[in-house]
């Protein structure tokens, strides 16, 4: 499954890969540099088809458009998480976001650069989108972020999964039944059909494999939750933009989140 840990171990070398997250998931402490500044519009972006964008790597790729799929949320209540941490083998605190949605279909569209998933759009209304949240989960605080750090979804098999709650159970015995249940190919997406009734899994791989990854709500201008975004940090760091970034609520006694050991180790 770890077609990419070459170049995954190399970006991390450089800091590529962990500067930014406030790491609820990852396998040590966040590396206590000056972390770049975070831009939810940018990850919107990358959804102009044709539009070209400089990667982490210092090369350059455009941005294909591909359809993911359709996503059914039975309760509203969307989950995003390594498919292979929803499991029974570990208390794993994977829950949904605290933000719900209506009951619904709704379209999974992902971008590509360089024939990776670098952003994946879970879209709930098609109307303009004006304004960006962080997706969190219940006990994660954005007040007690520093500015470019975040919560994220922690991936350790290059893949992420889109669920509703109401199928958490049934993705955990997908993954203990047999890790390749969610083996996806390339940049296609993976469906489990009626996990549950009204419920089903879309399965996709992260950007340049395993990371801590950002998810933006996109709210339209009456408040409403138009989409998420999963932002799989495929850019280099933005140099000149006129888009406002993305700064976490201000608080007194601010410290970044105390990282937690990866589930399994130890």
């Amino acid at each position: 499954m770890h077609r990419r840990q070459a170049l995954i171990a190399a970006l991390s070398v450089v800091g590529l890969g962990a500067a930014g997250c406030g790491s609820r998931h990852g396998p040590g402490p966040v590396v206590p540099t000056p972390a770049p500044p975070l831009y939810p519009s940018r990850a919107a972006d990358l959804f102009r088809p044709g539009t070209r964008h400089l990667l982490a790597t210092g090369e350059t790729a455009v941005s294909e458009i591909v359809p993911g799929g359709v996503l059914r949320l039975p309760t509203g209540r969307l989950t995003a998480a390594d498919p292979g941490w929803v499991t029974r083998r570990w208390p794993d605190g994977v829950g949904p976001f605290t933000v719900t949605v209506p009951p619904g279909a709704y379209p999974l569209t992902l971008a590509l650069l360089d024939g990776r998933v670098a952003a994946a759009r879970l879209t709930l209304a098609d109307r303009p989108v004006t304004s960006w949240d962080l997706a969190l989960r219940a006990g994660e605080d954005p007040a007690t972020l520093a500015p470019g750090y975040f919560f994220g979804v922690g991936v350790d098999t290059g893949t992420m999964a889109l669920f509703d709650e109401a199928a958490h159970d049934a993705v955990g015995r997908l993954a203990d039944t047999d890790p390749l249940n969610f083996d996806v190919e390339d940049s296609d997406t993976l469906e489990h059909r009626d996990v549950v009734p009204g419920a089903n899994v879309i399965a996709f791989l992260t950007g340049f494999g395993d990371g801590e990854y950002p998810v933006w709500i996109g709210r339209t201008r009456d408040g409403i939750v138009g989409c998420f975004v999963v932002d799989m940090q495929m850019l280099a760091p933005a140099t000149t933009t006129t888009a406002p970034p993305w700064l976490p609520p201000p608080s007194s006694g601010r410290r970044r989140p105390a990282p937690v050991d990866q589930p399994g180790s130890g």
